[in-house]
C-alpha cells in the first residue's frame, strides 16, 4: 500500500532527508524491486522519486536538502515554502493567521475548516472566532498549495494510500502546520491510515515556549491520528552517546561519542526504516503495509496510540545461534525498564509488534513446543526483565511477530563523512545454519519492536505540567492570543492529555502517584 511522507518544519525535513537516504539504499540492495513501489516510485523521466512533500515556512532547510539530493528522489515541484518563519509559535503554525479588530469584518472563507473528533477519540474542541488571514502576505497561501500538491500526489498512487507526517513537537511549524495538516488530512482521506513520527523536546528545554507547543500538536495527534511513534530528543541523544548501543546503530558512533543533531536525525531515520520497509515484495503489492498492521495489533485503542519504536543489528561477531539472544539484548539496552520521569517507577508494555528480517532458521531458540513464533516471542518476554524483578508485560499483553527476508541493510560509512556518503553494502544473513560468526555486519539480520508503553505517563504529565505552569503564570500567552489561539484552548487541550495519560494507567495498570 503506499505511503506519502509528509515532512513539515526543519525537524521533519531533516529527519525525511536521512530517512529516503536509508530507504535508497535499501531499495538499491533489495533483490526484490517491488518493495520500491510503497514508499518510492518511478517518475514519467524514469527516475525514482520518493513519494513525499517537503513543507517549511523558512527556504533554508529545504533548499540544503534539495542540494544534497544526489540521488534525485525530492523535486522543487514537491516543495512548499514560506520565507518568514512561525516564531515557534503553534498558534501562528496552525492559523497562519493575524488578529484584527473587532470593527473589521471576518470574511467567512477565512475561517480554518474544522471536523468533529469521533465518540472514542480525546482531541481539540475549539475555533479561533478572532483572525483573519492577510490577503497582503502570499506566504500564508502555503496551505492551499500544499492541499493541491497533496491530492496530485495521491492521485499518483495505485490505491488508497497512507500518510506518514514526520514533525517537530516544539517549534512552530512543525507542531502547528503539522496540527493543521493533520486535519486536512483527516477530513479528505477518512478511510486512509495516517500515522505521525513525532519528536518530542527535551525536557531541560529547546525553546521557552515548547511545552505549550507539545500540548497543543498532542491534542491534535490523538484526535487525527491512527497512531504516532513518539521519539523523545532526551532518549536518542542518550542511545547515540551510550558506547555499548554504538557499534549497533547506524554506521556506529565511534567510542560512543556521538550525540549531534546529525546522528539522533540518523537514528530516528534508522528506526523508521526498520518500521516502513516491507517484509517483502509480496507485501508491499499485497496491501498490507506496516501503518495499517499497527494500527490494528498495537495501536487498535484509539485512546492509546502513542507508541515507541526501535530499530537493532546483530553485531558482526555474534554466532548465528546466539542472533536472538544478541539482538533482544541490544533491544533491552535501549528501552529501559523504569521511568525516571515517575519516580524510576517499572515501565510496563501493553502491546507489541516484533518485525524480524533476516534471520536464519538456526537462530530459532530450542525446545519450540509451539512453534517457531511463539519461541521467538518467549523469549521476547524473558528478555524485557531479570527474574523475580517487577513484571513489564501487562497479564492480556498483546505480542506479534512478522518475519521477512532480507535483512535491513547496515550504512557502513568512513571516518570524516556523513550520512549522504554512507557506502551500500549487499543484503543478507550471508548463512543460513551453523555455529559461525556472520560474514560482515552489512549482512546481519535486523529486529524492530513497535511497542505500546508506560513510559508515556511520564511524558504526557509532565509536558502538560509544564504547560499549566506557564499558563498560571500568564507567561507567552499573549504570542497565542496574538493568532487567535486562547488560554482556554490550551487548558483544554492539557486536560485532554491528562486524560490520555489516565487511560495508559488503567490500560498498564499503573496507580495514581502520590
Amino acid at each position: 500500500m503506499p505511503t506519502i511522507t509528509i515532512q513539515v518544519g526543519q525537524c521533519g525535513n531533516q529527519v525525511g532527508q536521512a530517512l529516503f537516504e536509508r530507504l535508497a539504499v535499501q531499495s538499491a540492495a533489495a533483490a526484490d524491486r517491488a518493495a520500491d513501489t510503497e514508499l518510492l516510485r518511478w517518475g514519467p523521466d524514469g527516475r525514482r522519486r520518493a513519494r513525499c512533500l517537503l513543507v517549511d515556512t523558512e527556504p533554508k532547510v529545504v533548499n540544503a536538502v534539495l542540494a544534497a539530493d544526489a540521488e534525485g528522489l525530492f523535486s522543487r515541484k514537491q516543495c512548499y515554502m514560506g520565507q518568514s518563519g512561525r516564531g515557534n509559535n503553534w498558534a501562528f503554525g496552525y492559523n497562519q493567521l493575524n488578529v484584527i479588530t473587532s470593527s473589521a469584518v471576518t470574511r467567512p472563507g477565512s475561517q480554518p475548516t474544522r471536523i468533529a473528533p469521533g465518540p472514542n477519540t480525546l482531541g481539540p474542541a475549539w475555533v479561533s472566532s478572532t483572525a483573519t488571514e492577510d490577503p497582503s502576505q502570499q506566504e500564508f497561501r502555503i496551505l492551499d498549495q500544499l492541499y493541491d500538491g497533496i491530492r496530485r500526489e495521491a492521485e499518483e498512487a495505485d490505491g488508497c494510500p497512507n500518510f506518514l507526517l514526520i514533525h517537530s513537537l516544539a517549534g512552530g511549524s512543525g507542531s502547528g502546520m503539522g496540527s493543521r495538516v493533520l486535519e486536512h488530512l483527516r477530513a479528505q482521506f477518512p478511510l486512509s491510515h495516517i500515522a505521525a513520527a513525532s519528536v518530542a523536546p527535551r525536557a531541560a528545554g529547546d525553546t521557552p515556549m515548547q511545552s505549550l507547543n507539545s500540548v497543543m500538536a498532542l491534542s491534535f495527534l490523538q484526535a487525527y491520528a491512527d497512531m504516532v511513534l513518539l521519539f523523545s530528543n532526551q532518549d536518542l541523544m542518550d542511545a547515540c552517546q551510550r558506547t555499548s548501543v554504538a557499534a549497533l546503530l547506524p554506521g556506529g558512533l565511534a567510542g560512543g561519542s556521538g550525540g549531534g543533531l546529525s546522528d539522533i536525525n540518523r537514528l530516528v531515520a534508522h528506526n523508521l526504516t526498520g518500521f516502513l520497509w516491507p517484509l517483502s515484495g509480496v507485501d508491499a503489492l499485497g496491501g498490507v503495509g506496516r501503518i495499517r498492521d499497527a494500527v490494528a495489533t498495537v495501536a487498535a485503542d484509539p485512546c492509546t496510540k502513542l507508541l515507541e519504536t526501535w530499530t537493532v543489528h546483530s553485531h558482526p561477531n555474534v554466532a548465528v545461534t546466539g542472533l536472538w539472544a544478541d539482538s533482544l539484548c541490544s533491544l533491552g539496552s535501549l528501552m529501559p525498564r523504569a521511568d525516571p520521569l515517575r519516580g524510576n517507577a517499572p515501565i510496563t508494555t501493553a502491546g507489541a509488534m516484533l518485525l524480524a528480517r533476516g534471520y536464519p532458521s538456526a537462530a530459532v531458540p530450542p525446545n519450540s513446543a509451539g512453534g517457531v513464533h511463539s519461541s521467538l516471542l518467549d523469549a521476547y518476554i524473558k528478555s524485557l526483565g531479570p527474574h523475580g524483578a517487577a513484571p513489564t508485560l501487562i497479564p492480556d499483553a498483546s505480542l506479534v511477530l512478522r518475519c521477512g527476508q532480507p535483512g535491513i541493510v547496515r550504512e557502513v560509512r568512513k571516518p570524516g563523512t556523513t550520512a549522504a556518503a554512507s557506502v551500500p553494502m549487499p543484503s543478507g544473513t550471508g548463512l543460513s545454519s551453523g555455529n559461525k560468526p556472520l560474514a560482515s555486519a552489512a549482512a546481519s539480520p535486523s529486529l524492530t519492536v513497535v511497542s505500546n508503553r508506560s513510559s508515556v505517563i511520564g511524558r504526557l504529565e509532565g509536558t502538560v505540567q509544564r504547560a499549566l505552569a506557564l499558563c498560571d503564570a500568564k507567561a507567552y500567552l499573549h504570542w497565542y492570543a496574538r493568532h487567535g489561539c486562547s488560554v482556554e484552548a490550551v487548558r483544554e487541550a492539557a486536560h485532554t492529555l491528562l486524560d490520555v495519560a489516565g487511560c495508559y494507567r488503567q490500560v498498564h495498570r499503573q496507580p495514581w502517584d502520590g
